[in-house]
């Protein structure tokens, strides 16, 4: 499953050289996502039935590197985070217990935190879990697909001392997000915001967007890989908006929580050539045993934002995960 850390790949995978859309749903009233009826889509028990059976789906299949877990990820995963999933599971035959340990979710205590009203569509739950090891909160949203049947969009581990303010009851339902109307900037502005600020090198900073520990993050590993290379190369990243994946009001039209994707190109040019040696998730996921010139690696990046009806968004929780590579 995707590693709640940020990963330092091309750092990882090059060591011996010293470095290195989804849709909204959207209200039948189409505007301001007040949503057609103040009731949940799913009745909160069985909401709560639904979340921890679907987490418990995530986690044990998540560690299955068998045939039989990869159909079991098609049935617990959707969109992004299912190729996510199926990426981290090619790496796990190269895994340590501890690593695995790390990644593994706790399957009780599963709390659904809202619920979308009826008439919006997709139908989504909002759950939290936590990190078996470490006890760290991790969000998940669910989303129907066209059977009904509910899939983790999303497995996001949230950010040292983030908050996620107040959703409505689950009696109630939260509204969609619809048009993005009543909040400080639409989802695309901001997700748009995020990628300038993090790409490397020259990232573009915004007002739009409160410090994180992710972004500073990113930067700083960017800059290090970087320096790494001294004169022997160049090193760059991307950040490429993919859209939104889901999401739901806050309570009291504070704003909401928006699930997103963007596509992380990490690549290096090699002035002079070198033989290196990849990390073994690398070779695993790709099978690329030795580069010599160049490599571009592609990490799929899951944030959660919570955008305001004023101030600044703030990313809350993400996930990182490396689905490709190419390099010789």
């Amino acid at each position: 499953m995707p590693r709640p850390a940020i990963r330092r790949a091309l750092a990882a995978a090059l060591a011996s050289a010293a470095m290195l859309s989804a849709c909204t749903g959207n209200s039948d009233d189409g505007t301001d996502g007040t949503g057609v009826s103040a009731t949940p889509a799913v009745a909160p028990e069985a909401a709560a039935s639904t979340a921890s059976t679907a987490v418990s789906a995530v986690a044990s299949s998540s560690l299955d590197a068998s045939a039989a877990g990869a159909a079991a990820r098609a049935k617990a995963f959707a969109g992004v985070a299912l190729e996510s999933a199926n990426a981290y599971a090619k790496t796990l035959p190269g895994r340590t217990a501890a690593e695995r340990a790390e990644a593994e979710l706790a399957t009780t205590g599963v709390k659904v935190l809202a619920i979308s009203r009826g008439g919006d569509n997709p139908r989504q739950i909002l759950a939290q879990t936590t990190l078996k090891k470490t006890g760290a909160a991790v969000l998940v949203l669910l989303v129907a697909d066209a059977s009904g049947a509910f899939k983790a969009a999303a497995v996001t581990p949230m950010l040292p001392d983030a908050k996620l303010e107040a959703l409505d009851p689950t009696t109630n339902g939260s509204p969609a997000l619809a048009e993005g109307k009543g909040l400080v900037a639409t989802p695309d502005d901001v997700l748009a915001a995020f990628a300038a600020s993090v790409k490397f090198p020259k990232p573009t900073a915004s007002k739009v967007l409160a410090a994180d520990p992710l972004s500073e993050q990113l930067r700083q590993s960017a800059l290090a890989q970087s320096q790494a290379l001294k004169n022997q190369g160049a090193f760059t990243q991307e950040h490429d908006p993919k859209g939104v994946i889901g999401g739901l009001r806050l309570k009291d039209g504070n704003g909401a929580i928006v699930f997103a994707h963007l596509v992380r190109h990490d690549a290096i040019a090699m002035r002079t050539p070198l033989k290196l040696t990849p990390a073994k998730d690398l070779t695993l996921l790709t099978g690329i045993k030795q580069i010599t010139t160049e490599a571009d690696l592609t990490s799929n990046e899951v944030v959660a934002i919570v955008i305001p009806a004023s101030g600044q968004a703030r990313v809350v929780a993400a996930s990182d995960q490396l689905v490709a590579g190419s390099g010789r």
